[in-house]
């Protein structure tokens, strides 16, 4: 059997678990094999429609993600922790006991975006560094002075690009991926998908 299957919502969600996982040292995990692919019905059919999506891959993969965001995905009023644990029964009941893993990032992955590296102005565009970037985007109101993370992410990095003539693309979130630290996310989905390789997928000894 191969190691994982990982299921996103959409492109730009498959090029960041693409990148991550070519990360195995700062990810703490072993070398895995790993196959991707996306719902036709994004976040919504990720959250309804894992199970039916995975079942042809039950006997051929360890394990399997499911990666998706919560805004949109048709459950705003519920929970991240109760979307998860819905998808994760429902995939259970079909054949992945104990073997998959749902992650519901909240509000939706942009949120992974936004940290302290000088790596994360340099690939959006604002070779000014850092500061410059997080001083415009007070000035905007899309990361007040005093909030840990933009209230709107998928805003504040669309607003950063668009300010610097750059378009918003998948590419720009597997560069993100590929580069950023993986330290400074304390987004508590990314923190949870790190716990979850770490156990599926140890280091050798």
């Amino acid at each position: 059997m191969r190691d994982l299957f990982v299921l996103t919502a959409d492109r730009d969600m498959l090029e960041v678990m693409m990148g991550l996982l070519q990360r195995t040292q700062p990810l703490g995990i072993g070398q895995i094999e790993c196959a991707f692919d996306r719902h036709r019905l994004r976040d919504p059919g990720c959250r309804v429609d894992a199970s039916r999506r995975l079942r042809p891959y039950i006997n051929e993969y360890r394990y399997a993600l499911v990666v998706f965001d919560k805004h949109g995905c048709g459950r705003d009023d519920a929970s991240r922790r109760d979307i998860q644990l819905e998808v994760e029964r429902d995939l259970s009941r079909n054949g992945w006991e104990g073997r998959a893993k749902a992650i519901v990032i909240d509000p939706e992955l942009e949120a992974w975006v936004w940290n302290k590296s000088n790596l994360v102005p340099r690939i959006l565009g604002w070779t000014e560094g850092y500061g410059a970037l997080r001083s415009w985007l007070d000035s905007r109101d899309l990361w007040p002075e005093n909030a840990v993370k933009p209230p709107d992410p998928k805003r504040a990095m669309r607003g950063a690009l668009r300010e610097k003539s750059r378009s918003v693309s998948s590419s720009v979130f597997g560069q993100l991926a590929k580069s950023v630290s993986l330290q400074s996310c304390k987004c508590p989905a990314f923190k949870e998908l790190k716990k979850t390789l770490q156990n599926w997928f140890p280091k050798a000894a």
